[in-house]
């Protein structure tokens, strides 16, 4: 009898080791199959920042039970903004923490990466999570969260997997079409490592997105500030909205942030400011670029300067002989008009496809920035804003006016970096500049010895001139350039 009772109690061990060697990482299916097949309960959708804007490139399932014997072509998945979505192409498939991170065990959560690309320069509404329309009492359109986003999960026909210990085999029993609107079930990561806050004055409020480095407050000595100010597109009040749109993050990825990391610093703080409608505002949400032959103007300039400003009172680690004030389009009107207007508070300035037109500024404007340090980028295929109408002869003005340290990049086109072979719309040269891939000017002493006669009715006269893409061949580097100015103590 104790004999027995020994083996009994051998047996039990070896049952309760063999158990917990099956259930090692807690991602082994039931034991028992139940009744009912065991369903998807929900998704998640993850939203990265790209050149062309934002994009879904991954979504994420949870299932009632751990999912096993799958690959990535076991399921279909459909994303977009209507109905059940369209087709994505699945790149990849795994078993993944709550938040998409790829685990080494089965878990109840599947994650796909799914292939994006461009279609006309831009995503179609099966790729990007924003919507673009009018913004209400003003003259602009902007981007904002699509108010739905639907993710789609299926079994493909013909391929089998286990949810627990159910059997999807793809033909008799099939997982049925399950959506879930992921809109506000979304992760982006890029956007994490930004603080977010608000500065009101004289009853105007502007967002602010911060990115500070690791370990920049006791690094060897005081930061630069890199200041960024969107386009028309990306006003409105969620700031999450600035980050994505013009691939701001990209301001606290290594790509940028390796310029500022020298002499003992950890990098440079990164300060994007966003305003509710646009910065050519003239003050009754219409736009400025009416105002012809006289200086144009902003209802948020003095606010803008004061967000500024409260920001590098409360920041003692800022170097103010390195502040660097940058923007796109309707953001490099505003550096424009912050340059005429706050000018000495700032050490170099980075307008892109800039907005403020050539025939507003006078020739007092430009003998007061003359001796600025400015760096102008902008594509030659610009239809949103005519180079010809603004950067060009802007540029061309104060190199004649005798300017030493102003440098213009313009470029043919706008290639895509996160998209080889495709080619993005000519007013998106920010791109260029998020990817650190400003690398040529031009020669300004051609310049200055070339004739150009522009006007808004004669534009045809630049097309001879020096100042087009062809001549812009001068090895260059606009972020070291920027990381190497300081004012004088």
């Amino acid at each position: 009898m104790k004999k027995n009772n020994k083996i009994a109690m051998g047996s039990l061990i070896a049952l309760a080791t063999i158990a917990s060697l099956v259930g090692c990482g807690g991602g082994e299916p039931s034991s028992s199959a139940p009744a009912t097949p065991l369903k998807a309960i929900n998704a998640k959708m993850v939203v990265s920042a790209k050149d062309a804007g934002p994009v879904v490139d991954k979504v994420i399932f949870e299932f009632e039970d751990v999912v096993t014997n799958f690959a990535k072509d076991t399921f279909t998945v459909k994303t977009g903004t209507s109905g059940s979505g369209s087709k994505r192409t699945i790149l990849d498939a795994y078993n993944s923490n709550e938040v998409g991170a790829k685990s080494t065990t089965a878990t109840k959560y599947v994650a796909f990466e799914l292939k994006t690309s461009l279609s006309f320069g831009g995503y179609g509404c099966s790729e990007t999570p924003f919507s673009y329309g009018q913004m209400a009492n003003a003259s602009n359109s902007v981007n904002t969260w699509a108010e739905t986003y639907n993710v789609t999960i299926s079994s493909a026909s013909g391929k089998s997997f286990k949810v627990g210990s159910y059997e999807y085999d793809g033909t008799t029993n099939k997982l049925a079409a399950f959506t879930v609107n992921a809109i506000n079930n979304r992760i982006v990561p890029d956007v994490e490592g930004w603080a977010k806050d608000s500065y009101t004055h004289d009853g105007i409020t502007l967002n602010r997105g911060v990115f500070a480095p690791e370990g920049i407050e006791s690094d060897a000595g005081k930061n630069p500030l890199v200041i960024w100010l969107h386009g028309a597109g990306e006003g409105g009040t969620d700031i999450d909205i600035d980050l994505l749109g013009n691939e701001v993050t990209a301001l606290g990825k290594d790509k940028i942030q390796s310029y500022f990391k020298k002499d003992g610093l950890k990098g440079a703080y990164a300060l994007a400011v966003q305003t509710p409608t646009m910065w050519m505002d003239k003050g009754d949400g219409s736009y400025n670029n009416d105002i012809l032959d006289q200086k144009q103007t902003s209802k948020y300039t003095e606010a803008l300067y004061a967000t500024i400003t409260d920001f590098v009172s409360n920041h003692s680690d800022i170097d103010t002989s390195r502040i660097y004030l940058g923007g796109c389009s309707n953001g490099g009107y505003m550096t424009m008009n912050m340059m005429f207007e706050h000018g000495d508070y700032f050490t170099a300035f980075y307008p892109i496809c800039q907005a403020y037109r050539n025939r507003n500024i006078s020739d007092e404007m430009i003998n007061q920035v003359k001796n600025y340090n400015i760096w102008f980028l902008q594509s030659e295929d610009d239809t949103t804003v005519d180079p010809l109408g603004y950067t060009v002869p802007t540029f061309k003005r104060l190199i004649d006016a005798g300017a030493e340290n102003v440098h213009f990049t313009f470029t043919k086109n706008v290639a895509s970096e996160d998209f080889p072979g495709s080619t993005l719309a000519g007013h998106y040269s920010w791109a260029y500049a998020f990817k650190a891939n400003v690398k040529t000017e031009f020669d300004n002493a051609q310049v200055k010895a070339s004739e150009m006669t522009i006007s808004e009715t004669d534009k045809a006269a630049a097309k001879g001139s020096y100042v087009t893409s062809a001549n812009c061949t001068k090895t260059a580097d606009m972020w070291s350039w920027i990381a190497n100015q300081k004012k004088a103590a």
